[in-house]
């Protein structure tokens, strides 16, 4: 579905961090927020393992060369003229994020999902300092649509 994001391959340590901030009510999302409210510390943990031993699918289809090009492109090496920084410097150049920081693997979601979740941290207010998500929403302000589209085309095709 491409409406929801895969979860087969991320990172523990990023899903832990999220179904707690889903729990507390810090990150927005109704159903979610219902599903994490009803886990306990240690459900989340099993969860969280879980997910992360699935093995990670495919990647998307992408029918727009150039679009890609500019994603990756943002994505490993920034725009230095707009003060956008790269992607990979926290995301690792392969994606896949880092396990002991909590950071996402970002590789191989559906361009909706990918889509949705920049414009989600680019428009959310601050963080109060939680290092993560208050990097991405800062990461994100100088880049357009233009720049998020091009940002979820490579993501979604990025090969594992």
């Amino acid at each position: 579905n491409p409406a929801v994001p895969r979860l087969a391959g991320q990172n523990s340590g990023y899903l832990r961090f999220q179904l707690a901030a889903y729990r507390a009510k810090l990150r927005p999302s109704p159903v979610m927020q219902q599903v994490a409210a009803r886990l306990s510390d240690q459900e989340i943990a099993d969860v969280a393992a879980f997910f992360s031993a699935q093995p990670i699918g495919p990647a998307w289809k992408t029918t727009d060369a150039a679009l890609r090009t500019r994603g990756e492109t943002l994505f490993l090496r920034g725009d230095p003229a707009r003060n956008a920084i790269a992607c990979a410097i926290c995301h690792g150049a392969s994606g896949r994020g880092e396990e002991h920081l909590g950071v996402a693997s970002v590789t191989n979601q559906s361009p909706d999902y990918a889509l949705s979740v920049l414009h989600e941290f680019k428009n959310a207010p601050s963080f109060g300092g939680i290092p993560q998500p208050e990097a991405m929403r800062i990461v994100l302000k100088p880049l357009g649509e233009a720049d998020l589209q091009a940002l979820a085309a490579y993501l979604s095709s990025m090969q594992k």
